[in-house]
């Protein structure tokens, strides 16, 4: 899985520095960093350094090692702030995972864990990193789902600017698109496992769905019926887009888990977009998706700097 790209600049890394007092911090050789209740040993400094080696050619040594160390920060920050959401790593993920980057190295697992060890990472180093980037891209999901949604009426004015300005319009995929409504409860209690139970009964029963999202789900889309508007595939986490795909339109789905708690999922319409509006209307779709979720997480990460404690030990 790629490692997190800078989001926030080398001003970003200047706040963090600032943060650490250097006369209040007694220097330790194997912490560079403290990131509130986590710790950047030099040794993950060195890795990281290693990998940015190999794609960032032409950089100067400082800039490396900043980069390096603001991509560490920003991971730390991320994993904290996943686990305090509830957002979980299991082992099955982590093996699937290290399973994933042996295949693409054509080599089995063990082999894969034994070539690492030949070159200084331990197993248990890899699955921690493994782990890291897991719940890394589960809060990168997180973010773009509720903060990168973008409705219709704002691809159809981003079209239109673009054809006045004569710039050329992107071009998605043909694909399918699902129109979707959902209720989320977040978390995983039984309280939680109990009351979606009920939810999923109520709405198959005929009751309004609308009416049960805007009580009862703890999503931004509440207050729009648990609207989601118009998905494509790949939009959405795995367990959720399984969930949709199984639904004909106007069916309700079992209750969900996914990361971010337990969904109820109704399916509105689905529609193929193999036409060339649909696909430019699918394109511009996607490139407005992306900008707004880089801007989400580029705001996220600049609030989770505020907030956090960082030290940075020379």
């Amino acid at each position: 899985m790629k490692q997190f790209r800078q989001w926030l600049g080398a001003a970003a890394l200047a706040c963090a520095f600032q943060a650490a007092a250097a006369d209040n911090i007694r220097a330790v050789d194997s912490i560079v960093a403290v990131v509130d209740n986590q710790v950047i040993t030099r040794q993950d400094l060195q890795h990281q350094i290693n990998q940015l080696k190999r794609s960032s050619k032409g950089a100067s040594e400082q800039d490396i090692r900043q980069q390096a160390l603001l991509n560490l920060v920003n991971q730390s920050l991320l994993v904290q702030a996943g686990a305090r959401a509830g957002m979980q790593v299991t082992e099955a993920e982590i093996d699937a995972e290290v399973a994933r980057l042996a295949a693409a190295q054509k080599m089995p697992v063990e082999a894969f864990y034994q070539r690492l060890a030949r070159e200084g990472a331990k197993r248990s180093q890899l699955r921690r990193t493994v782990a890291d980037n897991l719940m890394v891209e589960k809060m990168r999901q997180s973010v773009t789902m509720e903060k990168g949604r973008v409705s219709d009426a704002e691809v159809a004015a981003a079209i239109e600017r673009a054809r006045q300005q004569g710039v050329k319009l992107p071009e998605g995929q043909p694909s399918y698109q699902y129109q979707v409504q959902h209720i989320l409860l977040k978390n995983d209690t039984p309280s939680t496992r109990k009351l979606i139970q009920q939810l999923q009964a109520q709405a198959r029963g005929g009751q309004s769905f609308e009416q049960l999202a805007r009580q009862y789900s703890q999503d931004g889309s509440a207050v729009q019926g648990g609207n989601l508007g118009w998905i494509r595939e790949g939009e959405t986490v795995a367990p959720f887009e399984a969930a949709v795909k199984a639904l004909k339109p106007g069916q309700i789905s079992q209750p969900v888990k996914s990361q971010f708690g337990w969904h109820i999922i109704r399916l509105v319409d689905v529609q193929s977009a193999d036409s060339p509006e649909a696909r430019v209307f699918n394109g511009m779709r996607q490139a407005l998706s992306q900008e707004r979720a880089a801007q989400a997480m580029e705001e996220t990460l600049r609030q989770l700097h505020q907030q956090a404690l960082i030290q940075i030990r020379q």
